[in-house]
């Protein structure tokens, strides 16, 4: 019951349950049950997040790749009656990933904590999906200043942070109108084609011999923008080396993993979550997406016995 109560809403889930076992209960019975379970996995995960992340075996995979974004859900504050208006609040919940290269799918964790914790979160998944003392992690991310700070500081010189290419092209392409009027496509191709050969220094140069005047507002200014935000990042823009290595450019797996572990579930029209319950449900998706679904239930049982 809980498992279909953390995939679909609660009113359609005991439709589900009476139609294919003939099992009647209200959504409200339901609801309790799944957030019952949802909050011991919570409890069970913050347990498991109190031991360091940094102890890790000599060997382990030779390539992990991790990720991380940021998303928003509606969140709700707490009442008396559910059917008084209450105002309604987006509140992010940030998302990780790692996967060593071979992996069938990566392992996720999520939280609308503080990023510290995030933090924390990824680096417990990264060992759980094999980080060694000799693995290298391949980290792409769209340059949030949280996603390359807190990569730096779980995974120090074991990894190396990738701006997200598509990112770095909606730059590109917002400043490709003023840097060639009469053929933007063209001449955005050839920025990315540059990135992609490690020659990024020709495409800063290229944005430097088109810069707006200082005169020009911000908000008129595509090419200072993008000079600005990939020369700032002119660390990460390796994409040479990732192809070469056969390495994502692109953070397309956290993307997805925000739509299918995320949203899916608590982003439904006209849903509004109490924070501390889409904080569980978002930990219960997370550990079905991961296959620790039956961890849980072996532990409940173990201590029931």
């Amino acid at each position: 019951m809980s498992w279909l109560g953390s995939d679909h809403s609660f009113k359609r889930c005991t439709k589900a349950l009476k139609e294919l076992l003939g099992l009647e209960m209200s959504p409200s019975t339901l609801r309790h049950v799944t957030l019952i379970h949802a909050g011991r996995i919570e409890a069970l995960q913050l347990r498991q997040e109190t031991q360091s992340y940094r102890a890790m075996p000599s060997l382990g995979a030779k390539q992990l790749i991790a990720q991380a974004d940021g998303s928003m859900v509606c969140t709700v504050e707490g009442g008396k009656s559910s059917k008084a208006k209450r105002p309604r609040e987006w509140k992010e919940i940030r998302l990780v990933s790692v996967q060593a290269v071979g992996a069938e799918h990566p392992l996720y964790a999520a939280s609308f904590q503080s990023i510290e914790r995030t933090a924390n979160q990824w680096g417990h998944i990264a060992l759980k999906a094999g980080r060694g003392k000799n693995s290298a992690v391949h980290i792409v991310g769209d340059g949030a200043s949280w996603i390359c700070q807190q990569s730096g500081e779980v995974y120090g010189d074991q990894g190396r942070f990738l701006l997200d290419y598509y990112h770095a092209s909606e730059y590109l392409g917002a400043a490709s109108h003023a840097c060639h009027q009469t053929t933007p496509k063209r001449w955005l191709r050839t920025q990315q084609r540059r990135l992609k050969r490690g020659q990024a220094k020709k495409v800063l140069n290229e944005l430097k011999d088109h810069l707006e005047s200082e005169s020009v507002s911000e908000e008129e200014a595509p090419v200072r923008k993008a000079y600005r935000y990939l020369s700032n990042r002119r660390t990460q823009l390796h994409y040479d080396e990732a192809i070469k290595k056969e390495l994502p450019i692109g953070s397309g797996t956290i993307e997805s993993g925000h739509k299918h572990v995320i949203q899916s579930r608590l982003k439904k029209a006209g849903a509004a979550w109490l924070l501390e319950h889409a904080e569980s449900m978002a930990r219960m998706r997370t550990a079905i997406v991961n296959e620790s679904w039956e961890d849980y239930w072996v532990n409940l049982n173990s201590k029931a016995a």
